[in-house]
Parts: structure tokens; C-alpha cells; sequence
């Protein structure tokens, strides 16, 4: 419960405090005095957008400070702590605007950005006023409100939680599919790869066996050449070492007889011939080897050739080209498993399909039951305020998905266009006038049914609106007489559950108010000022008694206005 106002240097308003209490507080005034004012002023610490002409002429800043009763309003403490602020029993919101346009709030004298201050306003207070109210008109604000009803909640949270894990199956296939499409770009970039590297078929260290062999076979003559001189030095010549260490040893052999001494070199001569020999023996088998072939030459160029032209094609070597190959066979197997995680995603997807079409006609229905619920409570309210031949209607309606859209539910063999409040559009239809079809509210009703429609729906929901304080603006305007009387009375009856503040210009509205405060401009020392006064009986009597008469307050009025008070 708002419990105070201090306003200080806000437009007319010099300095003032008001005090509230519970039920209906009325507020009226001269046209002019600044009654809307105090509306702004707490509009302004609720986080409502600042402007500089706020600031009163003169002063340096406007400071607004709202106190609040908080015992009861404990929902909103994880709210405040996030703020970082302290958690109190009496809760006090602060906001300050600067002449040169500097804003600051605060949260139990806890400095806040200024969209916390929104956020507990927004939890706190609703404020209704000439134009507010309008916002009946627009069908977005109907699912809302058909939408607070204890079932449709409910059917509304079962349908969200299917909703939510339906929307993000789609999102998961969609990806997947969308990675399909980059895998098969990938698959067809590793499949002409791999033919590449395969067709060319490399073996390990086949460039360097290559090399190897072909200078062999470009040098076979030198080679075979070279080597059979070797031999006839060696072994076959006429003038061979082999021969001439034959008759060494055999010197030596003789020398040995006489000084054996010579016995050991004598053997190293022989040792020497026996490894001429079989060197002798493998220059024979390697001449023997020795083929010159121009076939096998252009055969190892042009081979040489390919694993060069793969080596440059991929900047690699052959080794890593060889590990390459593995590891693009390896890849391409891996690949084939998004068709199977696809086929996977498309069935759970039909199947969330089926469950949250199944969760979204239950939300219908549960909407199509507490909305002739609702008709026939809105049917009885505006008849009590005044309209009795009223009919309502919620005008449910669908809308068929594109063909195009793979976010759809399924109501029969029908595809529905839905999103996360299911597949229903819902807008309010009234007739006021007796043999008139229903239409859409802002086709018939004028600005004083409005007020009574929005204040039906208030009082029918009073009990489950979780926001305490409400603030009506001046919204009887086109009330008057009797009806006047019947919407002062929905404000009583509503103020049993809510806190509410009512700038009113009705006598009839004024004179039901658990209190009344009168809002007055005065000139002092040339400056205008708006001071706001809480009235006792007498006083009470006699504003109510001037909203009657006008100007002249009659004794008829008088009594007219003690009647409407209950004195």
C-alpha cells in the first residue's frame, strides 16, 4: 500500500506530502488546479519517462519520493535484492530530476538505473487514465486478460512447456539440416579428394624409390661400364690386384718360412684376395642387374610426375598426402550419421507436433470456456453500470499457416499458424444496443463505456490481480446521473481488494471515497503554486455539495452531498 507522496519542485508543486490510506481515496479539483499532477508525480517515481519542464521554474531539481507499506508485498523482495538494495518493511522508492535533465533513482536509498524503478512499478501500481484506458481497445491486451483465468493459465503453462521443446526440436533439425546441406558441399569436396589421391594410389616413400631407380636406369651405362673396368682391375683383367696379391702371398708365404714374424701379414694378403674376390663376385651379380631400359625411364618420369603434381596439388608430402587419404575415408563415414540424426529429429518433431496440437486445443477450449464465463460476468457488471443491453462476445479466431513455414500445429487435417500462446487471436466483441450484431470494441463503444468495460473487467478479476494499487484518471469521462453513482460503486466494491487512487469530477464517485483529497491553486508573492489538502467531513460536504451546484453551494446541495456520503 502506498502509504505517502512528497513532491518537492515538481511543475506547480512547490513542496507537499499526502498521506493515503486504504480503499478509495478520491481526488478532485477546479479544471486546471493540477489534479493530474500528483498522477505524474508518481508515475515519474515509478520509473516513468523524465522531462526537464517537470522541474519546478527556479529550482535546481524535482525530487519525488514514494513510501510503501511492504508487509504485504514480499513477492517483490528477490526483486529488490537484485537490485542489490536492502530488503525493508517499508519500502521507499526516490527520484530525482536535475534542471539540466540528470536523473537518478533509488530503491531504498539504494542507487538504481532508472528500468528498476519501472520494473517494481510495474509490479505495484496500474495506472488508468483519460488515455491509458484506450488500450481495451487493442486486441493484443484481450488474450491478457481472457488469459488470467485460473484454467486457461494453467492449460496455457502445459501447452508453453510442450511449445518450448517443440520450438527447439524444429530449431535442432533445422540446423541439422542446414549442416546437411554444408556437410554434402564438404562430402562432395572430400569424395573428389580422396578420388584424387586414390587414383594416384601413392605408396610410402614411393618418390624416393622412384628417384632412386631412375637415376639408376638414366646411368646404366656409365654403370655397367664403370663396372666392368672395376672388374678387370679387380679380378678379371690381365694385370688384376687379385692376381698380384696371389703373388704376394706367395712371397710372403716363402719369406714367412725363414722369419715367421711375417706370418701375420703374410694372412692379411690373404684375407685381402679372399675380399677382393667376393667383391669381385658382387660387381658380377650387380652388372648382371644392370638393365637399360628407355620404357622404364619414361615410366619413372611420368610416375615421378603424378606424386608431384598431387604433392603441389595439396602442398603436402607424400607421407601426409597417405595419412590424408585415411584420414578423408574416415571423415566421409563420420559424415553419413547426420542422415540418421535428421531421420531422428523429424520423428520427434511429428511427435512434439501431435502433442502440442493436442496441449494448443486444450488451451482452446479451456479459453472458450472461461470466456463465456467471462461474458456473462461482464454481461452482469455493465448491466449494474449502466448498459443493460449488452452483449459480449471473445471472438476467438485461428489463422492457417503458410506452406512455407515448418512451425505449424495440426487441428485435424487444418495446419494453424501458433506461437508460444498458442494458435488462438483473441479480441473482445461488443453490442450495446438491443438487436445489434457484436463488432470489435473499438467499432462500437464511445469513451464513457470504455471506462465502464475496463472497470467490469477490473471488478470481475479484482480477486486474482496480483497488483495492489490502481489508479483511475479522470476515466468516468461521458459519465453522468445514475450511471455516475453505479461506477462510483464498482470503484468501492474493487477498492476492497485494491488500493486505489480516483481523480474524479463526479460528485456521485466523490461521495464513496474512504477519503478525499482537494488539489487547489494559489498565487503567493507571484508564483502559482498547487497545494493538495486531505479533507475532513465538513469539507468533504462541502466539495462534494460544489461538484453538485457549481460555484453556489446550496443548501439542497448540502444535503444532496451528505446523502451521497452516508452522514
Amino acid at each position: 500500500m502506498l502509504t505517502s507522496l512528497d513532491i518537492r519542485n515538481f511543475a506547480l508543486i512547490e513542496e507537499i506530502r499526502i498521506a493515503f490510506g486504504p480503499g478509495l481515496t478520491v481526488i478532485t479539483g477546479e479544471t486546471g488546479a493540477g489534479k493530474s499532477i500528483v498522477i505524474d508525480a508518481l508515475g515519474l517515481v515509478l520509473g516513468e519517462r523524465a522531462d526537464t519542464s517537470m522541474v519546478r521554474q527556479g529550482s535546481a531539481r524535482t525530487v519525488i519520493e514514494a513510501e510503501l507499506d511492504a508487509e504485504q508485498l514480499t513477492d517483490l523482495r528477490p526483486l529488490v535484492e537484485s537490485f542489490d538494495a536492502e530488503w525493508q518493511p517499508v519500502m521507499i522508492l526516490r527520484r530525482e530530476v536535475s534542471a539540466k535533465g540528470v536523473s537518478r533513482a533509488f530503491v531504498n536509498d539504494t542507487p538504481v538505473p532508472i528500468a528498476s524503478l519501472r520494473a517494481l512499478g510495474n509490479r505495484l501500481v496500474d495506472i488508468h487514465g483519460q488515455h491509458q484506458h484506450q488500450s481495451l481497445l487493442h486486441p493484443e491486451t484481450h488474450r491478457t486478460i481472457l488469459d488470467s483465468d485460473p484454467a486457461v493459465a494453467s492449460a496455457l503453462l502445459a501447452y508453453q512447456e510442450l511449445y518450448t521443446e517443440f520450438t527447439q526440436t524444429l530449431q535442432e533439425l533445422d540446423e541439422a539440416q542446414r549442416t546437411r546441406d554444408r556437410i554434402d558441399e564438404r562430402r562432395l569436396v572430400a569424395e573428389h579428394q580422396l578420388k584424387q589421391i586414390s587414383q594416384t594410389a601413392p605408396e610410402a616413400g614411393e618418390d624416393e624409390r622412384c628417384e632412386h631407380e631412375l637415376k639408376m636406369v638414366e646411368h646404366a651405362e656409365k654403370l655397367a661400364t664403370n663396372t666392368h673396368a672395376a672388374l678387370d682391375l679387380l679380378y678379371d683383367g690381365e694385370h688384376n690386384v687379385v692376381d698380384m696379391l696371389g703373388r704376394g702371398e706367395k712371397l710372403l708365404g716363402e719369406l714367412a718360412r725363414i722369419d715367421n714374424s711375417l706370418e701375420p701379414l703374410k694372412r692379411d694378403v690373404d684375407a685381402a684376395a679372399s675380399g677382393l674376390s667376393d667383391i669381385a663376385h658382387s660387381l658380377r651379380d650387380y652388372l648382371e642387374s644392370i638393365e637399360f631400359s628407355p620404357e622404364r625411364v619414361e615410366q619413372l618420369r611420368h610416375r615421378l610426375a603424378e606424386l608431384d603434381g598431387l604433392k603441389r596439388s595439396f602442398r603436402l608430402t607424400l607421407g601426409e598426402l597417405i595419412e590424408k587419404r585415411a584420414a578423408l575415408r574416415e571423415e566421409l563415414d563420420g559424415l553419413d550419421s547426420i542422415d540418421d540424426r535428421i531421420e531422428d529429429l523429424e520423428r520427434r518433431t511429428e511427435t512434439l507436433r501431435a502433442k502440442t496440437s493436442t496441449a494448443a486445443a486444450a488451451l482452446s477450449k479451456a479459453r472458450k470456456t472461461a470466456g463465456e464465463t467471462l461474458a456473462k460476468h461482464v454481461v452482469k457488471e455493465l448491466k449494474d453500470l449502466g448498459i443493460k443491453d449488452a452483449v459480449f462476445m471473445n471472438g476467438l479466431e485461428r489463422q492457417s499457416a503458410a506452406a512455407s513455414l515448418a512451425r505449424y500445429l495440426m487441428s485435424g487435417k487444418q495446419r494453424l499458424h501458433c506461437d508460444e500462446y498458442g494458435w488462438d487471436s483473441v479480441e473482445f466483441q461488443l453490442s450495446t444496443n438491443l438487436g445489434e450484431d457484436p463488432k470489435p470494441l473499438h467499432k462500437v463503444v464511445s469513451g464513457g463505456e470504455v471506462s465502464r468495460i475496463m472497470l467490469a473487467l477490473k471488478s470481475i478479476f479484482a480477486g486474482r490481480d496480483r497488483i495492489p494499487i490502481m489508479v483511475f484518471d479522470e476515466i468516468d469521462v461521458g459519465v453522468s446521473g445514475g450511471i455516475a453513482r453505479k461506477v462510483g460503486n464498482a470503484m468501492r466494491k474493487l477498492a476492497e481488494a485494491h488500493q486505489i487512487l480516483a481523480i474524479t469530477h463526479l460528485p456521485q464517485i466523490a461521495g464513496v471515497g474512504a477519503a478525499h483529497l482537494l488539489v487547489e491553486k494559489h498565487v503567493q508573492n507571484g508564483r502559482t503554486t498547487t497545494e493538495v489538502t486531505p479533507l475532513d467531513t465538513e469539507r468533504r460536504v462541502e466539495e462534494v455539495a460544489r461538484l453538485l451546484s457549481g460555484e453556489t453551494v446550496t443548501e439542497a446541495a448540502l444535503q444532496s452531498a451528505r446523502e451521497l456520503i452516508g452522514t
